[in-house]
This record gives C-alpha cells, sequence and structure tokens, in this order.
C-alpha cells in the first residue's frame, strides 16, 4: 500500500502504469544501502552533486509551472516550491559536505550526466511547452516518489541515524512534512487531469511514468564504475 493514497482515478492510474518501475526502485541498491548506512561515500557523492545540478532545471520548472496555474492556491504551491523547498535541499546538501568522509569524494567541476541532463531537459521541456496537466504530473514523482522512497530508506536503516553517515538525507525525504507537501502536490495533479481534456489526461499519465523511470536511472547511475558514466 502507498503511504500516500491516490487522490482519485487520475493519479491512481499514474500509480498503476508505474508499477513494474516502482517495484525495481523499491529494490534498488543504492537506496538498500543508503538506508543502511553502507553505501559507497564515493557514490553517494556522486549522487548529491548530480541532484544539486538537477535542482536548477527543477527550480526553473517549478517557477514556470507556477506561472500556468490556473488559480492563486496551486500558484502559491509551485513558486514555494521553486523558493523554499529547494533552497532547504540545497541547504541539506551543503550540511552533508561538511562530514570530512563525503568532502573527501567531492569533485569540484563535476560535468553534469547523461541521465542528469535528460531528466532535467524532461522536466524543463514539460513546463514550457505542455499543458498545465501534463507538466505537473511530470514533476510529481519529484515529491510522490521521493517521499514513498524517503520512508523505505528510514526503514532500511531501522530507526538507527545517529551517527548514520547519510541520516541528514534519511530524515529530509521520510519527514512529515515532505510528505504533506507530497500529498498536496497529488492533490493538485489530480485536480487538474478533473479539467482536462482525454488526449491530454493521456498525455499526463505517460508524463508521469517517463518521470519516474527518470527517476529510477538517478537512482542506478551512482551505483556505475566511475569510468562507466557518461558526462557531458
Amino acid at each position: 500500500m502507498a503511504l500516500i493514497e491516490p487522490a482519485g482515478a487520475h493519479t491512481a492510474r499514474m500509480w498503476e502504469v508505474t508499477a513494474d518501475i516502482r517495484a525495481r526502485i523499491d529494490a534498488l541498491p543504492f537506496l538498500a544501502e543508503l538506508g543502511a548506512g553502507t553505501l559507497d561515500p564515493e557514490k553517494f557523492t556522486f549522487y548529491i552533486q548530480q541532484d544539486a545540478q538537477y535542482l536548477v532545471a527543477y527550480q526553473k520548472s517549478m517557477t514556470t509551472l507556477a506561472g500556468k496555474a490556473p488559480g492563486a492556491d496551486d500558484l502559491r504551491f509551485w513558486a514555494k516550491s521553486a523558493v523554499g523547498a529547494v533552497a532547504e535541499e540545497k541547504a541539506m546538501q551543503e550540511e552533508l559536505f561538511t562530514n570530512d568522509t563525503l568532502a573527501s569524494h567531492r569533485v569540484e567541476g563535476l560535468g553534469m550526466s547523461l541521465h542528469t541532463a535528460a531528466y532535467s531537459n524532461f522536466l524543463l521541456a514539460s513546463a514550457t511547452y505542455d499543458t498545465y496537466a501534463v507538466a505537473a504530473a511530470a514533476v510529481l514523482p519529484c515529491y510522490w516518489i521521493y517521499a514513498e522512497s524517503g520512508v523505505a530508506v528510514l526503514e532500511a536503516s531501522k530507526g538507527a541515524l545517529e551517527g548514520h553517515l547519510y541520516g541528514t538525507w534519511v530524515e529530509a525525504y521520510a519527514d512529515d512534512s515532505f510528505t504533506s507537501i507530497a500529498r498536496e502536490a497529488v492533490r493538485i495533479v489530480e485536480e487538474a487531469c478533473d479539467v482536462a481534456g482525454e488526449a491530454e489526461r493521456e498525455r499526463a499519465v505517460e508524463a508521469f511514468r517517463q518521470a519516474t523511470r527518470f527517476e529510477e536511472l538517478f537512482w542506478t547511475q551512482p551505483m556505475d564504475d566511475p569510468a562507466d558514466r557518461t558526462l557531458i
């Protein structure tokens, strides 16, 4: 059962069509090892540095999405995500690098990976060129999948976060406040699809599916040997 239930028929379908991808995400070694605290620090550091670059595109996408919002409440939600949520995540990442072990693996001027670039460009294109419902569905996995995975990682840690190398990350995404924000995003997408046409709803479902696949790839790429990663 999902931590965050679908808000209606449209988000239920999105959840259903991504069942295979989500099952693979649940079994990812990256997340299991992150929760257990056994993940190679180099791999986690690569992930965080890629995430920092992804956040630039994510923030631009949220800002563009806010401009398409049909009402004040939706506008405030996306605008707050673009400013407050991203700022908090960046601060969390910098806090992680106060740890000497992680800082020693930080690569100055690290390029963007192929997967990071593809995901970033997908979100930017959706926010810029597609309708509100489709663009909102494209960013929804950033909330929904992350919230579900954050709690799963917390469970893998067995609550032993004191002295946990990645405890700051685990706490951020397993936090009740993040779950609440993700639940609100699900509701907004459901309502956007309610007033959309049938063809637009189909594109929204497909956008959610593609973004969920990108989430999976984002968490598989750190596990590659550094020599096999494709940077652009």
